[in-house]
């Protein structure tokens, strides 16, 4: 049982399924599913720029950000991760690019101004993370499921007229709750929202930004770029209420490590 185990554990190794060892190409990664697919574009060499975020930060082109700025960007924004998950991705593209140029970081307050820190969907860090707690990782997941899973992506791959979903720069479109709708029809769902009164967190503290100010603050040559999303009108606190001061009073938290104020 024990050399069965081993050998088992050989074989995911081998066959590199999610990029980490880089026995792999990225585009040879076949997961449909973000969280592992963008490991393997973190790790790619031909990338010395990132963006860093969730679903509000998918309409980033990569491509377009590249041309102007005349670095190599990849984005890896990955849909419905919170804090936790946006600085663990981070964390590991630093790791994985010491010549890292820049870093776009998109924030977004219901995610970085709650009163915890914390990831709230599953989100696989021993995939972004040492290589020695990735192959911990492996070792739990191998199972005769990720076999069939990655038999399954190596055929998807070889078929005529291939093309990765999640493309090599990390772009791809956003699969939401709206995407069979018309615009008039999300426009009507999304107005049918009261916009927010009541402040989500009334301690005054923000962990997720102070996270994000120990990652910026640690030595790196990058350049960090802090964009706040932009949120529908019926998701932006109505101004003068509790929530309108706690979005103000987070955003302000970086204004003096930032700004140098």
């Amino acid at each position: 049982m024990a050399f069965g185990l081993l050998l088992a554990f050989t074989i995911s190794a081998v066959l590199d399924p999610f990029g980490r060892l880089r026995l792999s190409e990225g585009d040879q990664i076949g997961f449909i599913e973000e969280r592992p697919v963008m490991v393997s574009r973190a790790l790619n060499p031909q990338f010395n720029s990132a963006i860093i975020g969730n679903s509000s930060s998918m309409p980033l082109m990569p491509a377009s950000l590249s041309a102007s700025t005349g670095q190599r960007f990849v984005s890896l924004s990955i849909s419905g991760t919170a804090a936790p998950a946006s600085i663990a991705t981070m964390s590991f593209f630093l790791a994985q690019h010491p010549d890292t140029k820049m870093i776009v970081a998109a924030l977004l307050p219901e995610t970085w101004c709650g009163a915890d820190f914390q990831e709230h969907r599953p989100f696989p860090y021993w995939l972004y993370s040492s290589m020695s707690r990735y192959l911990i990782g492996l070792a739990g997941e191998t199972s005769f499921k990720l076999f069939k899973t990655i038999s399954s992506n190596r055929r998807a791959v070889k078929a005529d007229g291939y093309q990765p979903w999640i493309a090599i720069d990390g772009y791809h479109p956003f699969i939401g709750p709206f995407v069979h709708y018309d615009i008039d029809t999300v426009r009507a769902i999304l107005s049918g929202n009261a916009r927010p009164e009541k402040s989500s967190n009334s301690t005054g503290r923000f962990p997720a930004i102070q996270r994000l100010v120990d990652v910026v603050g640690r030595s790196s040559p990058a350049f960090f770029v802090l964009v706040w999303t932009p949120r529908y009108v019926s998701y932006t606190p109505r101004p003068g209420s509790d929530a309108d001061k706690t979005d103000r009073d987070c955003k302000s938290t970086l204004v003096p490590t930032f700004l140098g104020t």
